[in-house]
């Protein structure tokens, strides 16, 4: 087919497989852009004319075909139900099968902000105050993401109160007495950066990903920075839709596991025995107690896992950062809900048999290479139970404890 580039009297028309290929290309290569697409083309077809203002007005009603389409298959499939995409979103995690052996956790995710993912705020340039920054300048618009992956800023906001009335990272020094680590996490300074929130409008975003990279739930940051409001919103909507016994991995997951307790959430979270844990690699930089309490290598239940998702995640999204610096608060959003539906379904699904192979195999060389080397050093330690390893623990956070 072809799409006309005005809905009366149009030019100019291009072919819907002209299009997909920008778009498959695009999420493949965030570096690719339209202008870079459409002189290819004219290269290839030894023309000299530029459409790529006619591709870029296109493109969106594309998009929203594509997205019909899909609303259409989903309903006739039947998974139009709400957060029928959460709940399946990773076969490894959700399906479960009869009988199967209940485990320690029954979802692992991680979550974290990004900040790399800024949004520029168009300011009036008629603003001669020094003291304050300009008013906004950019033209309202009815466009609206419909995703389900995407939480809505109203249900963000809703968490407000908790984050404020409890203190996020570094903000308050009565959090620091009551947790050591909090002075050592300051993710986003409010006093240092807020100049530099008057210039964008979207901060950045806050991701959860399943431990096996497929992600789950996405939400703005709008002139913050990393508040507690966002992971509040992230972990109640994972404890409504999967329930009890959840293990979620963040760097400031001690501070957290306390602004969590605090809340509103915090019947809620003990109730369905929710585990605030924090990842392998950002562990080492807490004190040696909150690592026993929190950090992976002693939690039981969590095996190879590192809950260090979210950075190899962001390693390869934050290629969109050119690209959505300038774009409207529509084609923004888009453009990340559309790469990660398109990771999950072409990156992260194909790899997931690699993934699980690699592990398992990882987990027999482990228990292989245990069972001969441990006793031998039992016995050369003079150790008859290995009770006793658990016994150091308990003893070493009695003595940090004191």
């Amino acid at each position: 087919g072809v799409m006309p580039c005005l809905p009366i009297s149009p030019t100019v028309g291009i072919t819907t497989e002209a299009l997909d290929l920008y778009c498959v290309a695009h999420l493949r290569s965030s570096h690719l852009s339209i202008q870079a697409f459409v002189k290819t083309v004219c290269d290839l077809r030894g023309v000299t004319v530029l459409i790529s203002l006619v591709i870029t007005s296109i493109l969106p009603v594309f998009y929203c075909i594509r997205c019909s389409m899909a609303a259409l298959v989903a309903e006739s499939l039947q998974r139009n139900t709400p957060d029928w995409r959460l709940k399946h979103a990773c076969p490894a995690c959700t399906y479960e099968l009869k009988d199967e052996e209940e485990l320690t956790f029954r979802l692992l995710y991680a979550m974290d902000g990004n900040d790399s993912l800024k949004r520029v705020l168009w300011r009036s340039l008629d603003h001669d105050a020094d003291d304050c920054v300009a008013p906004s300048s950019e033209v309202p618009t009815g466009q609206q993401l419909t995703s389900d992956r995407y939480l809505p800023r109203a249900f963000v906001d809703q968490y407000s109160r908790d984050s404020a009335q409890t203190a996020t990272a570094g903000d308050e020094e009565d959090a620091a007495i009551k947790n050591a680590c909090t002075g050592r996490w300051k993710n986003m300074d409010d006093a240092k950066t807020k100049k530099a929130w008057g210039i964008y409008d979207k901060t950045g975003v806050f991701v959860a990903v399943c431990r096996h990279r497929f992600s789950l739930l996405i939400a703005d940051m709008v002139q913050s920075g990393e508040l507690a409001k966002y992971p509040l919103a992230v972990v109640s909507k994972l404890m409504d839709v999967f329930g009890k016994n959840l293990g979620g991995g963040y760097d400031i997951g001690c501070q957290f596991k306390t602004t969590l307790d605090q809340s509103s959430l915090g019947p809620l979270a003990h109730s369905l025995q929710h585990t605030c844990l924090v990842g392998a690699f950002h562990g080492h930089a807490h004190r040696c107690l909150c690592q026993l309490f929190l950090l992976t290598m002693y939690i039981k239940g969590l095996g190879l896992e590192d809950l260090e998702t979210c950075e190899r995640t962001f390693s390869k999204s934050n290629s969109l950062a050119s690209a959505l610096r300038y774009a409207s608060v529509f084609h923004w959003q888009q453009a990340i809900d559309s790469y990660f539906e398109h990771t999950d379904d072409f990156e992260v699904y194909t790899h997931l048999l690699n993934f699980l192979h690699r592990n398992y195999k990882q987990a027999l060389d482990i228990l292989n290479d245990g069972n001969t080397t441990l006793p031998r050093l039992m016995q050369d330690l003079g150790l008859m139970d290995e009770s006793v390893f658990k016994r150091w623990i308990e003893e070493e956070k009695v003595y940090l404890q004191g």
